[in-house]
């Protein structure tokens, strides 16, 4: 029976550590830009004016008020008066100069960006440092001796300042871009809304002349709202004036847009 060989036992690992020292002085560049992007609402109007104390009386006036006031009159009570939006638009009676205006709306919105940019550049000139360690044996089992180990700890002590070096120009020119970012989007926005004030200057002139051109339209809408209300002022003043004045058999009948008043007045 044959005897094994017994295997050498090795001994631990001797370890050595390296430190790598270089003068980083490195220059470094990054250009910067911010883009601001803003919206606006556009208004085109036209308007028409029509005076009603010259057609209807002092009586019918009153009626009329009161029946815009109604609740169910479908017109709602504003600062000047009484109003009533139709489609592409809406209509005014206004209480103080008894008059109806009519106003035909165009909306749309426009949208503009301004770009604001910088070239930042910085120097970096420091001393940086790094450490690595590597490990051998004495009898350079497996090809580790001390110089290879050396080597290596260098190699790796090398490629940390270079991993420093690229966080350090990193850093500077993120620290640089947020120092200087308001100042870019300042420059962006000023652009932006440059633009933006001339796109809806534009736009709301051709915007007031479409809405001019539609004015007839509207108008048609909102005198249909109104002498749908004023109907019911002159059936209130008829039926009124009827009963102060002692009227008999007084009857209203209303089918449609068409309303029949009958009643007999004694003289």
């Amino acid at each position: 029976m044959g005897i094994l060989p017994v295997p050498e036992i090795m001994c631990n690992p001797r370890r050595i550590r390296v430190t790598a020292t270089r003068q980083l002085n490195q220059a470094w560049q990054r250009e910067v830009s911010r883009t601001v992007e803003l919206r606006e609402q556009v208004r085109g109007e036209a308007r028409i004016r029509q005076a009603l104390d010259s057609t209807l009386g002092k009586p019918a006036l009153r009626a009329l008020e009161a029946a815009l006031a109604a609740p169910d009159s479908g017109w709602s009570e504003v600062e000047e008066g009484y109003r009533y939006d139709v489609e592409g638009g809406y209509v005014t009676y206004l209480i103080d100069q008894q008059a109806l205006e009519i106003v035909a709306i165009l909306e749309d919105e426009v949208q503009a960006s301004g770009q604001g940019s910088r070239i930042l550049e910085g120097l970096i000139n420091r001393e940086i440092s790094a450490e690595a360690e590597g490990s051998y044996y004495d009898d350079g089992w497996g090809g580790n001796t001390k110089e290879v180990a050396q080597e290596q700890a260098k190699a790796a002590a090398e490629r940390e300042i270079d991993q420093i070096a690229r966080s350090e120009i990193e850093e500077a020119g993120t620290e640089a871009e947020e120092h200087s970012a308001e100042e870019i989007e300042a420059e962006a926005r000023t652009q932006a809304e440059g633009r933006l004030q001339q796109l809806a200057a534009n736009r709301q002139a051709v915007l007031s002349q479409q809405a001019r051109q539609n004015l007839d339209r509207v108008g048609l809408r909102c005198r249909q709202a109104f002498h749908q209300v004023l109907a019911t002022a002159y059936r209130d003043a008829i039926l009124a004036y009827a009963r102060r004045n002692g009227a008999e058999n007084i009857q209203c009948n209303e089918e449609g847009n068409v309303v029949e008043i009958e009643f007999n007045l004694q003289r």
